[in-house]
């Protein structure tokens, strides 16, 4: 090595040595065509899966113009200035963009769509959580595991050989000339033959994602209408503030107040999507308990969670307002005073005693933070069962085993209460104990047997009300608090779904001498609606409290714009209205109108 100068002339005998030497100096290359050909598979693979193989040239237009232009733009670094901290800087390009090609693919497969930076937030500000979540699911599909780790291991071995001991073998003026030119003659080809076949293209939203290049749309996401960006303009313009406890005026009426106070029981399912339940189809005989609490009480058959996401679904359920539209739990954060909603209302006004119980890991997604500024008084979670046989997956627990712990919490004081419950057997990866059943191999079985199983647990808990003679002077409401898509729209799981898969959700109330049974209720709704009208069935005067939800047993049947979220930044919103779904992607700065009788 010469004044920073490359070694060009590395001799190897053995065949595997002559290998390596080959590719060693070309290595930015041979990075290159490694992140190419982990894009074009993937996208390959995914439009065999969902039927879309006409579209699949369209996809890859982006991908072959940007990734092969930036290995041309690599090539002529080195060619034009073969040092050692070129080649290096154009080894670490090379590495970042074959990286983000590996987390692209891993992402597209879980969830049919392209990965953004905002989707790594998470790992960095819970780790631990995060990455047990990717091991498990690494583990429930080694073929993907070993299709991506497998060359990604030799990549990273072949990139720190490297760019430890960087040499170069210089391509003659004419070879850099050809590769060009077979590159833009590659490129062409596509552009021509996805453009001859634009016709059988989805112009869909759902597909839309596709057609882009995910490196690039990484870039350009920090510099155009970015998560980041929009949140500080809306962080330091906001005028938005949620009332603490000591700050709702609300009482009640006072026929109301005479009354003897009815518990509440609130059990929110984890994922549940309505059309997934026997409520919406009968034929799948999944949630028999469901249809018959149906029976007893109210159903409202067109409720929707106003975003894809629990933390931010449990806020609205219990505060009765829309949540922060971010991807941080700002509803998490430890706040000084409890917010005010159902929990600190019960609590402060008739002296309820209140509980939080749920299935899940405690620490994920600061739960105890957010019960807390939900003004609960009792916590419980999976870390408090202390028999680690019954845990399912990396979150979940067997929800049977908590109804003891329920039985005891209830029997502590003659109280009236508010027990909340979440269910999360119906989080992926979709387990259920094995008294139960074998776990299904395909997912969508998983995911219905786990739905049986929370149905069976919720007639189990009613079961145990009515033994502890309850039932009668109880409110019994089942909410969800977002769907989950298996392809319906080419995408799975309920990040970044905007569509009624993943939007809409299960509510139920059962009230003796409160609700007249079998009704049911069509009128657009949300899960903002169900503590205002909790409350008002319970002889509360809502109409000074400022909620952003209405009574729906008592609702005028005026139209309502009814907003929601799909959880990410740059995730596409919207809102309802009457019979009309609004959705707006910003990554695609398209704009659809659904009409729900028809679609």
């Amino acid at each position: 090595m010469e004044n920073g100068r490359l070694q060009k002339d590395f001799v190897a005998t053995s065949l595997p040595g002559r290998v390596f030497d080959s590719l060693a100096h070309h290595s930015s290359s041979v990075i290159m065509a490694g992140a190419i050909l982990c894009t074009l598979l993937v996208k390959f693979y995914w439009a065999c899966y969902i039927g879309r193989i006409s579209e699949y040239l369209s996809w890859i237009t982006a991908d072959l113009i940007v990734l092969l232009g930036l290995e041309v733009i690599l090539s002529l670094l080195v060619f034009f200035w073969p040092r050692k901290i070129v080649l290096r800087i154009t080894l670490l390009t090379a590495a970042a963009v074959c990286t983000w090609s590996v987390f692209n693919a891993a992402w597209l497969l879980t969830t049919g769509t392209q990965i953004l930076p905002a989707v790594l937030m998470p790992l960095f500000r819970d780790p631990v959580n995060r990455f047990t979540i990717i091991g498990h699911h690494l583990v429930l599909r080694p073929l993907v595991a070993v299709s991506l780790l497998g060359p990604s291991a030799v990549a990273l071995a072949f990139f720190f050989t490297v760019l430890v001991r960087p040499f170069y073998r210089r391509l003659s003026t004419k070879m850099l000339l050809a590769k060009a030119i077979a590159y833009c003659i590659l490129i062409t080809m596509t552009l021509l033959t996805a453009g001859s076949s634009a016709k059988n293209t989805s112009k869909t939203m759902e597909y839309a994602e596709l057609r882009y290049n995910s490196q690039l749309k990484a870039i350009t996401s920090f510099f155009s209408a970015d998560s980041k960006i929009a949140e500080k303009t809306d962080y330091s313009a906001a005028t938005r503030k949620f009332p603490t406890y000591d700050e709702l005026d609300i009482s009640l009426t006072k026929n109301a107040a005479k009354q003897k106070p009815k518990n509440v029981v609130i059990v929110i399912l984890e994922g549940i999507a309505y059309k997934q339940t026997s409520l919406y189809d009968e034929t799948l005989n999944l949630t028999p308990c469901l249809v018959e609490l149906a029976e007893e009480g109210v159903s409202f058959e067109n409720a929707r969670t106003p975003m894809t996401h629990t933390t931010k679904a449990l806020f609205s359920i219990l505060a009765g307002r829309f949540p922060s539209v971010s991807q941080d739990f700002v509803e998490a954060v430890p706040a000084e005073k409890n917010y005010a909603g159902l929990t600190t209302i019960l609590r402060d006004k008739l002296g309820y005693r209140t509980a939080f119980f749920q299935s899940a890991l405690g620490s994920f997604e600061a739960r105890s933070g957010l019960v807390h500024n939900l003004g609960f008084e009792t916590f419980w979670a999976r870390n408090d069962l202390n028999d680690p046989n019954k845990y399912l997956g990396y979150l979940a627990s067997d929800e049977f085993a908590i109804i003891e712990p329920i039985t005891d919490w209830l029997r502590q004081d003659d109280k009236p209460f508010l027990l909340t419950l979440l269910c999360s057997v119906t989080h992926d990866p979709y387990e259920v104990p094995e008294w139960f059943g074998s776990n299904d191999k395909e997912p969508l079985a998983r995911y219905r047997q786990t739905i049986t199983y929370t149905d069976s647990f919720i007639k189990a808990l009613d079961e145990q009300l009515a033994k502890l003679n309850l039932s009668e002077n109880t409110i019994f409401c089942i909410v969800g608090d977002h769907g989950e898509a298996f392809g319906e729209h080419g995408r799975f799981g309920h990040a970044r779904i905007p569509f009624d898969e993943g939007l809409r959700i299960v509510w139920l109330m059962r009230a003796p001498g409160l609700i007249t049974p079998g009704q049911r209720i069509t009128e657009p709704t949300s899960s903002i609606d169900v503590t205002p009208t909790i409350l008002s069935a319970m002889g509360f005067d809502i109409t000074s409290a400022g909620f952003d939800g209405i009574d729906m047993l008592n609702s005028d049947g005026s139209e309502r714009k009814l907003f929601f979220s799909a959880w990410i930044n740059q995730s596409p919103a919207g809102f309802i209205r009457g019979d009309e779904k609004y959705i707006y992607d910003p990554l695609n700065n398209i704009v659809v109108v659904y009409y729900l009788s028809n679609d």
